[in-house]
């Protein structure tokens, strides 16, 4: 568990349950476990102590230690069960119920956290990890119940019941992986006293092309030893590697370091130090950027901002070293901890910290890399990350997949690894083209796509004049159709913003209007014996304008029509007005004036005759049929009009 959460302070881990004097009572002994990190052997001491013990001050300040156990090797329910005893029993230091409500959080219980936060601050607590809580458990469900495009999967076959994480490619055809392991056939025959478990070990795995994970082998000397190794990272080729050792010494504080070894055929050579490593703090989690000369890693030395943070170093070719680490800063690290990085090929960071606001306990979050720095972190959301710990997270080059590891509900053991992939959105556009009038299709049609990201796209309509096109994610579209003998007609079409795969059908159709035939505008409307547009006119005018648009080479002319209820010259004279006033219009609102003319034709075209009104029974019916002979069309004069240059 030391090299999974990088902690300093780890002596003694060697899980030794004799070793305490019988003259000691059980809680002096766990307390002394739990100070060299024996956090397993301190577990059962203060069980057996909790078992014993009387006195309810005793009783609260066990719970709460038992709490820590738990909480530190990583076991979310039985810490939460433990904090829940210690905050019942009333234990003297608030943080019980800060402790408490986080591993309410982390077990996915967001609406207990958030009132056990409340009460830690209601009691005077004033870490601000209550209110980053607060928020983030609210938000925590909200990720849940709208989840996000990704795809999360256990690997079953590279996972025990053991931890197993921190995966890593080998090489760059992708089917290599490599990763930390503290199953039964690791190295040695000691166990960890932080987990219980055999200190851990790298181990390898390949895919076969059904898709088929080959049993996990461990790595030989002198890669693997008897204490903790892991976490590694790889260059292209695969034949360098750097990874994580933590030591372990009786009676001494172990830490993390970085080692570095080459490949030769099918053996490693002995691992060497790199030269910014200490006996002093602990360094671990490595990533290599895509040409190798960029190292990112996690580490609590000196400069950072609390906990562990994420460093940076550079290659120096000059002198074939590795420079003096860089912090990351306060964009990406916190006073809590940041952890495993991983830095993709397109310049990404994605890291995993409990200092951010998350789901539960550790989060990934990634930090694009634009215009030439890494901006603000953005956590990955549900489902990559869970109320439990999420870490590791690993890409393909060029593709959204990979792995990652988590503790979530549902796993083999406390750490597994998982495969993720973000699923990709498929979006259509289809319709058919049609006239206007007659409703029949139009074969010989030819439909044209134009996206924002330059593709461009032509089809010619079959006999039933349909058309179809896939869409790409977050582009608009404009998809035009023309036909000899009819106004063309452009439409949009947006896929940006949308997290939801769509067809795009019911309004993509073309009804085009032929040309050889005037065109009515049927909402175009006159106050009484006057040519004035009314408000509600000029929207019809718009689409009016939009279809000029369209059709840069035609010109037109605007007829009006009225009915015969006045002198045929006073009908003559107000429709050349009405007639006149939608070409101003048009001319107002961009139109060239040589493209248009206007022509008023009175009483003389009547679209339903006298004779047909006089058969009506209503006077609203008749007042209909005057209004429909009350109209204003337009037609088509020429196709071959060239606009001026500007």
């Amino acid at each position: 568990m030391k090299l999974r959460n990088l902690l300093v302070g780890l002596s003694a881990l060697i899980i030794t349950l004799s070793s305490c004097s019988s003259a000691r009572t059980h809680t002096a002994a766990a307390d002394e476990a739990f100070q060299r990190a024996n956090y397993y052997n301190a577990s059962i001491l203060y069980k057996k102590a909790y078992a014993k013990e009387k006195n309810s001050v005793a009783i609260g300040e066990i719970s709460f230690k038992l709490g820590e156990c738990n909480r530190l090797m990583n076991d979310t329910k039985e810490a939460e069960n433990w904090y829940g005893k210690a905050v019942d029993a009333r234990y003297s230091d608030p943080v019980a119920v800060l402790r408490y409500a986080d591993m309410l959080k982390a077990n996915g219980k967001y609406a207990e956290a958030i009132t056990q936060y409340n009460l830690y601050k209601r009691d005077g607590g004033t870490d601000k990890r209550a209110d980053i809580g607060i928020k983030s458990s609210e938000q925590a469900q909200k990720w849940i119940d709208k989840p996000t495009r990704a795809r999360v999967h256990n690997v079953g076959d590279l996972n025990t019941k053991f931890m197993d994480f921190a995966p890593s490619y080998m090489g760059t055809n992708y089917n290599t992986l490599i990763f930390t392991s503290g199953r039964e056939e690791s190295m040695g025959t000691k166990r960890d006293g932080w987990t219980g478990e055999k200190f851990s070990d790298l181990y390898l795995a390949s895919k076969d092309q059904n898709g088929k994970w080959s049993i996990p082998k461990p790595l030989a000397a002198p890669i693997n030893t008897e204490v903790n190794d892991g976490a590694a990272t790889y260059d292209m080729t695969g034949n360098t590697m750097i990874f994580t050792r933590c030591a372990v010494e009786k009676n001494k504080e172990g830490v993390c370091k970085l080692y570095i070894s080459s490949k030769t055929g099918e053996a490693w050579s002995e691992p060497q130090l790199l030269p910014f490593n200490s006996d002093t703090f602990t360094v671990g989690h490595p990533s290599l950027t895509a040409d190798g000369n960029t190292l990112y890693f996690s580490s609590n030395m000196p400069g950072g901002l609390g906990g562990k943070d994420i460093w940076v170093s550079k290659y120096d070719q000059s002198t074939n070293t590795w420079g003096q680490p860089s912090n990351m800063g306060s964009l990406v690290n916190t006073e809590m901890d940041e952890m495993y990085p991983f830095i993709r090929d397109n310049g990404n960071l994605y890291f995993s910290s409990n200092g951010h606001a998350g789901m539960g306990g550790l989060d990934i979050f990634v930090s694009k890399f634009e215009g030439g720095k890494f901006a603000a972190p953005t956590n990955m959301m549900s489902p990559t990350n869970s109320p439990a710990d999420d870490f590791g997270i690993i890409y393909e080059k060029g593709k959204e997949s990979g792995y990652l590891t988590s503790t979530r509900e549902g796993g083999k053991g406390e750490d597994d690894i998982y495969s993720h992939e973000l699923i990709e959105l498929t979006f259509t556009v289809s319709g058919r083209v049609y006239d206007i009038d007659t409703k029949e299709s139009l074969k010989d049609a030819k439909v044209e796509l134009f996206g924002s990201d330059g593709r461009y796209n032509s089809v010619i309509t079959e006999t039933d004049g349909t058309y179809k096109y896939s869409l790409s994610e977050n582009t608009s579209y404009t998809i035009s159709a023309t036909v000899l003998g009819y106004l063309n007609k452009k439409l949009q079409v947006s896929t940006v913003g949308l997290e939801e795969s769509r067809d795009f059908i019911g309004d993509f159709d073309f009804a085009l209007h032929s040309i050889s035939r005037p065109i009515e505008l049927p909402e175009i409307y006159y106050d009484l014996d006057k040519a004035t547009l009314r408000p509600e006119s000029k929207k019809e005018l718009d689409g009016l304008i939009v279809t000029l648009g369209d059709n840069p080479n035609v010109t037109v002319r605007i007829n009006s029509h009225t009915d015969s209820r006045a002198t045929d010259a006073y009908n003559i004279d107000l429709s050349n007005r009405r007639a006149k006033s939608v070409v101003d219009y048009l001319i107002a609102n961009g139109i060239p004036s040589d493209r248009l003319s206007s022509k008023g034709f009175g009483e003389s075209k009547l679209k339903i005759p006298d004779s047909e009104i006089d058969k009506l029974k209503t006077d609203a019916e008749k007042e209909a049929a005057h209004q429909q002979n009350r109209r204003t069309e337009f037609e088509v004069l020429r196709t071959d009009y060239v606009p001026k240059k500007k």
